[in-house]
């Protein structure tokens, strides 16, 4: 996720040679050193057949049984992918690192084998009932498999919501690309994790997405756990997740949700890079007149208010009301500029006006935006049910939950410290009460911006926090702790 930015409301939101004969009783030129091997040999086999080609993985096959609880984590396709040896995902994070000065080098000790996989899952629920949700996945397996090694799954930062913006069409041998989450990826599985890195449900499949729906995020986080069950051979007992900044909100509900929902494995430990569990209001905020934004300079800022106000909409009202919170007019080319042919299409989104009240329908700009996520007045019908929805996609902890880790960084403008402290507020207010057992590690680093966290030493430090955590190894040194004298800033409401 880069850069939510608000203008106004301190919202701060990649020789030559001769032809002359060799003599003949001269030494023969020593012969190039051999190139480095960077794949692996064959897979290794899965509990299931993995005959699928990459395109079929994102196509539902007719048949499947009727969706109910005892189908969470069907692994209902499966394709080999790419192999990477440990050379190549140590020269794989260097590419990566490149433009990141607090970066550091690649420390791989195993290379990893690549797989796609596609699982079934639930949606968030209405009215007592839950539709089906569907995710493709990254499953990384080791070559050297690090010994009682938990299953990691990561949760990935935002990337558009589009079906083509899926993470798992990467190609994780490829060129390295303008992203986040192959870094972690690369840095997990290379220090002998096996990993599942799912989507997300609602990127492929025709389903809706469903952009920061705690509840929604969480079931592909926690089916996860019971897909890896279904297709490893020998799966691991414990589970760690893992996520940062979008994908970080995804882990941290997925730790609210684990009691109810279930999962597959005994859950040690939720660590996450700058999660966004701020208030959600960030959104509707980002409509209004007072944040000043413009299509033509704040791209990224804008799509993602229009998609957590698209997703609320459709998952919680049904097929085609995800519209509703755009201009009549503007509904079709909203919609489109979204879910269209790129992940962040400043041309549509720049087409449909100048500023979020060109397009955004103004009843949601004003009784919304502006008197509820700003003005904390939220008597209106309409204002009411989206600060409901709100508070809804920040649930309280499981105050007896998995222990969790909070990584946090000076430099960051999306996370900044203001915000950081309003989740560290309410993660206090969750765990204050009689027989919490859940603590939370915060560390900070006064020189990490968002998009450096997965690149540097704070990546390190958060796979030393999994093995002890796990019981495989000692746990690392205290961090620098995260500041109490930082303030929440309070505009826009914190609900």
């Amino acid at each position: 996720m880069t850069g939510l930015r608000l203008c106004v409301i301190p919202l701060m939101f990649l020789g030559c040679g001769d032809d002359a004969a060799t003599p003949p009783d001269a030494a023969p030129p020593d012969a190039p050193p051999d190139a480095p091997v960077e794949t692996l040999g064959t897979a290794p086999e899965l509990a299931m057949a993995c005959a699928d080609t990459a395109a079929t993985v994102y196509q539902l096959p007719a048949g499947l049984p009727a969706m109910d609880n005892t189908h969470r984590g069907d692994v209902f396709r499966c394709a080999t992918a790419e192999s990477l040896s440990a050379y190549k995902v140590n020269a794989q994070i260097n590419a990566y690192n490149t433009g990141y000065p607090n970066a550091v080098a690649g420390k791989a000790t195993s290379g990893f084998w690549s797989f796609r996989i596609a699982y079934r899952s639930q949606r968030n629920t209405v009215a007592a009932a839950r539709a089906e949700g569907d995710t493709a996945a990254f499953l990384l397996v080791p070559e050297k498999p690090l010994a009682g090694a938990p299953l990691v799954v990561f949760g990935h930062g935002s990337t558009g919501v589009a079906a083509k913006c899926a993470p798992s069409h990467l190609d994780l041998s490829a060129a390295a690309k303008d992203e986040d989450y192959p870094s972690m990826l690369y840095r997990l599985a290379g220090a002998g994790y096996t990993v599942i890195a799912p989507d997300y449900n609602g990127f492929s499949y025709g389903q809706a997405p469903g952009y920061f729906n705690a509840e929604d995020e969480a079931h592909a986080v926690l089916d996860a756990t019971r897909a890896a069950a279904k297709i490893l051979k020998a799966p691991p007992a414990k589970v760690v997740f893992v996520g940062h900044s979008q994908g970080g909100h995804a882990v941290v509900a997925a730790q609210t949700y684990a009691e109810s929902y279930g999962l597959t494995g005994t859950l040690v430990g939720v660590a996450t890079f700058a999660p966004f569990w701020t208030s959600l209001t960030l959104f509707p905020a980002a409509t209004t007149p007072t944040a000043g934004l413009m299509t033509s300079s704040d791209v990224n800022s804008i799509l993602y208010a229009m998609e957590y106000a698209y997703s609320g909409a459709e998952l919680r009202e049904g097929t085609g009301h995800g519209v509703d919170v755009f201009a009549t007019a503007k509904q079709t080319a909203a919609k489109d500029t979204i879910l269209g042919d790129a992940c962040y299409d400043s041309a549509k989104l720049q087409a449909l006006g100048a500023t979020p009240q060109d397009f955004f329908d103004t009843a949601y700009v004003n009784t919304v935006g502006s008197a509820c996520a700003l003005g904390g007045t939220c008597t209106d019908p309409l204002a009411a049910k989206w600060k409901t929805r709100w508070q809804e996609d920040r649930p309280a902890l499981d105050a007896t939950g998995a222990p969790m880790l909070v990584m946090l960084g000076g430099m960051d403008t999306l996370i900044s410290v203001g915000r950081a402290t309003c989740m560290r507020n309410r993660f206090d207010a969750n765990l204050a009460g009689a027989g919490t057992t859940t603590t939370v590690d915060y560390c900070y680093n006064a020189a990490s911006a968002h998009r450096d966290f997965v690149r540097s030493a704070d990546a390190d430090y958060l796979i030393s926090w999994i093995a002890a955590k796990a019981g495989i190894a000692a746990a690392p040194a205290a961090c620098t702790p995260f500041p109490a004298t930082f303030i929440c800033p309070t505009v826009p409401q914190d609900y």
